[in-house]
């Protein structure tokens, strides 16, 4: 009897459970078949007007430069090039018109205590334009322009003194002097601005002051050229 009793329930709860599970079955077939019907799309709408622009962002933090790097080590030299050709000969310039004028004097006597005139050098060097008058001892300027006259004296031995001047027209425009003892030489220049017909001389610069020494060595001299025309 207790047997038969338990067969029935144990058939019951299995009849049961097939229920259950039946349900269940058709209550997921009838979701499915309502989730997965198939749907048309629809026509796409217009696209809408633009948004109205948002305000302006705050401005940035200035970067920071970067820093050089080291620089990069010398190449090599390069290979010299070849030389080039030679480029057209020119066109044969014209002669200069330059004016000229240009003495230089000696003594190649002992001139010894010479008067205070001008000084008649007895040897010419150099005479361009036969400007120098060998007879008077002058210069006589016959292109205007400027000029550079030189002179140099010896002073004979002992205690004799020299002053040698270099003169315009009468008048001094320099002077070299000399008080050692002995034979000793002084020397001076100057730059003239001349005329046609200005006279350029030297002489001594006064009695006392007139011991000259000279010979073929050629210890006095008087020289003078034109820097450039006027």
């Amino acid at each position: 009897m207790y047997l038969r009793v338990n067969m029935m329930l144990t058939i019951v709860i299995q009849i049961s459970i097939i229920y259950v599970i039946k349900s269940a079955a058709q209550i997921n077939s009838e979701a499915c078949n309502s989730c997965c019907t198939v749907v048309v799309p629809g026509i796409p709408g217009n696209h809408g007007n633009p948004g109205v622009s948002g305000p302006q962002g705050m401005n940035g933090e200035k970067g920071r430069n970067g820093l050089d790097g080291i620089p990069g080590k010398l190449g090599p030299q390069g290979l010299i090039g070849l030389p080039g050709t030679n480029g057209v000969k020119g066109e044969k310039g014209e002669q200069s018109s330059q004016k000229k004028s240009a003495f230089s004097v000696f003594f190649t006597s002992n001139p010894g205590r010479h008067d205070t005139s001008p000084m008649k050098y007895d040897t010419i060097i150099t005479d361009v334009g036969n400007h120098y008058n060998k007879e008077t001892g002058k210069f006589v300027c016959t292109i205007p322009g400027v000029y550079v006259f030189q002179v140099t004296s010896m002073k004979s031995s002992g205690s004799g003194k020299l002053k040698t001047r270099i003169m315009k027209n009468g008048n001094v425009q320099m002077s070299a002097q000399m008080d050692a003892d002995g034979y000793n030489s002084a020397s001076t220049m100057v730059v003239l601005d001349l005329v046609s017909g200005d006279e350029v001389w030297t002489q001594p610069g006064s009695p006392s002051y007139n011991y000259y020494h000279s010979s073929s060595l050629r210890y006095c001299s008087f020289s003078g050229f034109l820097l450039y025309a006027a």
